[in-house]
């Protein structure tokens, strides 16, 4: 007989998928979970973006059948939502509590099930510690969930890594393959690690044409080199003129921000490929905004800029050795009118020519706001799209429902677009750490 495991909210808060760690088995998630999951999803944290997670998980896993008698999931997993009425005042389910908290519907959904399925195992599920100790005191098991979280993030990465020895030489040695002849399956520009069976790293390439794998090489734009195989990546998709558009995700630190503004600055000034530079970030506070703020337009956006100022200063300084001028070869750009700063707020009804996009932080975009920007590209325009999933400030969206997801997806198979997942932290051994563990 299969175990049953009726979930908790707060076990879906934990890990939304967690309905699919349960292999061979039943799991069961009360209405009242449901109605505990609506009430939470619109909190600006990371509950709120996990209970919007799981109400879109489910939803999904309810088109497949009848998910009030039980769908069946990978793993041979039968999914099953007990919308049952149960009244409480009524034997057996004697002194579970007030008929209209959440807890004591959920206690009553454990104990029907408990009672109906005397023959198997009935486990509550719940890191709710004072709920358990309430199933354990009418003999019902229970257990706190205590696995990995699933990633949400878990998209198309742009990347694979290949263990073929004799492919990563070829190319190393000739400067392309055709990966057909070693029958690796890749997207058109998806990048590649070669590595030899003990995990050593031979070469890196990217699928150029259906029959042609080329090399990566080492690439300084802006004197900026990169620090890792993934950093390689997104400079070498920048600098595709074929590749009108490059997507890029990753935690804080990973570099993404930086490599993308210093190659399109490298673009944009040494090689002269575009005439300008158009840097767009959402206006979207973390936390409590502090309201308007005073003066010009540019004084405006000054503090939503700050972090693009800040690479803007890495940047300038490093290229001509100065620290203390490069505030002022930033307004000399800019008059030039080869550096333009904006809020994504006025981008509708342009038609931007001969220029990069950069769009950073494009995580806080929904589908309707980064399909207007990408209609905005004229002739010879790249545009770059960068953020990390995992940090979503608005409230309406989360890492399976914003723009830039939305846009990884639906061009992970275009000729135009490439695109790239960042994952190691390049920015100091604290902030590596911090991402890694908060």
């Amino acid at each position: 007989m299969r175990k049953i495991y009726v979930l908790d909210t707060s076990a879906l808060i934990f890990d939304p998928c967690v309905f699919k760690k349960f292999p061979k088995s039943e799991v069961v998630i009360p209405i009242a979970v449901l109605n505990e999951l609506d009430k939470l999803k619109k909190l600006p944290n990371e509950a709120g973006r996990n209970a919007r997670v799981a109400i879109r998980l489910l939803d999904e896993a309810s088109n497949k059948g009848d998910i009030s008698t039980g769908i069946l999931l990978d793993e041979d997993i039968l999914l099953r939502i007990d919308a049952t009425y149960i009244d409480v005042t009524q034997v057996p389910y004697i002194g579970l509590g007030d008929p209209s908290y959440g807890d004591t519907q959920i206690l009553a959904c454990l104990q029907m099930n408990w009672h109906d399925h005397l023959e198997c195992d009935v486990v509550l599920v719940s890191n709710d510690i004072n709920l358990r100790v309430k199933a354990k005191s009418r003999g019902i098991d229970s257990e706190s969930y205590e696995g990995e979280r699933t990633q949400l993030n878990d998209l198309y990465a742009g990347h694979q890594t290949v263990m073929h020895e004799d492919a990563g030489l070829e190319l190393q040695q000739s400067g392309f393959i055709d990966p057909r002849n070693y029958n690796i399956q890749m997207c058109l520009h998806e990048c590649v690690t070669f590595q030899t069976n003990d995990g050593n790293d031979i070469a890196l390439g990217r699928k150029v044409a259906h029959n042609k794998i080329k090399a990566i090489r080492k690439s300084y734009p802006w004197n900026i080199t990169s620090r890792n195989t993934e950093q390689s990546f997104l400079i070498d998709l920048i600098m595709d003129n074929n590749i009108d558009l490059v997507t890029a995700i990753g935690q804080a630190g990973t570099g993404k921000s930086l490599l993308s503004l210093a190659t399109a600055l490298e673009l944009v000034m040494n090689k002269k490929q575009f005439e300008k530079l158009i840097i767009y970030r959402p206006i979207q506070p973390v936390g409590n905004d502090i309201g308007y703020l005073p003066g010009t337009m540019a004084e405006k956006l000054a503090p939503w800029f700050q972090a693009i100022m800040d690479n803007f200063e890495f940047l300038l300084s490093n290229k001509n050795n100065n620290n203390n001028e490069w505030r002022r070869d930033l307004e000399m750009f800019q008059k030039k009118g080869k550096i333009e700063m904006e809020a994504i707020t006025y981008i509708r009804g342009r038609s931007i020519p001969n220029a990069i996009i950069l769009v950073d932080e494009a995580q806080n975009l929904n589908t309707n706001e980064v399909k207007t920007i990408l209609t905005r590209a004229g002739e010879n325009t790249k545009i770059i799209l960068t953020g990390d999933i995992e940090q979503i400030d608005s409230q309406d969206l989360d890492a399976m429902d914003n723009g830039l997801t939305y846009i990884i997806e639906k061009f992970k198979n275009s000729e135009l677009a490439g695109h790239i997942t960042l994952t190691k932290g390049e920015r100091s051994r604290l902030a590596s750490e911090a991402a890694r563990i908060l």
